[in-house]
């Protein structure tokens, strides 16, 4: 520094970098996510303004911001990998399975282009896997090579010759022959429980690495689909 100023030497302040105390360890993760401020005010809203959809909004802004400090605040061994930025879609979904009202679940139905009960089906797959299982409801892909050769391999050896299920293959999804449940292959080699209700194809659970195992969420399934006063 110039002759004649008041401060530190940065030489000085520096070296004097080691004697300083450590930084205060990291805040608690709260017990759950913060509560938004009511928008319910006597002032009417503004043209255009839903303060109904705005609390819900930062509702879920406000679960989604805890979810990720949890996952911040873990050690590194135990962090599970970050999704990818989520497209609109996958956001209208996400948001969809919060549970918002029926003005905002229709709002979300026509801006994902999914429908209600495309919408409804996609909030079932988000609970069960988040944007992988959302893909999986989604995708439809042809297994070749080398997944289709493990993909093959799996379902050989997932069942007693006696007991194997008749499956019929297409892209990566195998449907029983004459009941209503289905495997879905996941691009990273998970297999993915469905099964058929009024007609759709719908998720049964979560992966699996055993088809086995898969199939069997997506029987149960199907019979509780099936049993009296089920809806369907």
């Amino acid at each position: 520094m110039r002759s004649g100023q008041e401060g530190v030497d940065a030489a000085e302040a520096y070296a004097a970098g080691d004697i300083l105390p450590p930084l205060p360890p990291l805040p608690a993760l709260p017990d759950e996510p913060g509560v938004p401020p009511s928008l319910d005010t006597e002032t009417p809203p503004a043209p255009g303004i839903d303060p109904a959809a705005l609390e819900f909004l930062a509702a879920r802004t406000a679960v989604q911001a805890h979810r990720l400090l949890a996952e911040a605040l873990r050690d590194t061994a135990e962090r599970h990998p970050s999704d990818a930025d989520p497209t609109v879609s996958e956001d209208a979904v996400r948001l969809a399975a919060g549970d918002p009202g029926q003005e905002v679940a229709d709002r979300l139905a026509d801006g994902s282009g999914r429908g209600r009960e495309g919408l409804a089906a996609a909030v079932r797959a988000w609970r069960h896997g988040g944007t992988a299982a959302l893909a999986v409801l989604d995708e439809e892909w042809k297994a070749q090579g080398g997944t289709l050769a493990r993909a093959r391999a799996a379902l050989e050896s997932a069942w007693d010759t006696d007991e194997r299920p008749q499956l019929r293959a297409r892209g990566n999804r195998w449907t029983v022959v004459g009941a209503p449940v289905q495997l879905r292959l996941g691009r990273d080699g998970r297999w993915w429980p469905y099964h058929k209700e009024r007609g759709r194809w719908l998720p049964s659970g979560g992966a699996a690495q055993d088809p086995a195992t898969a199939l069997t969420s997506a029987e149960l399934a199907a019979a509780d689909a099936a049993a009296p006063g089920s809806g369907q």
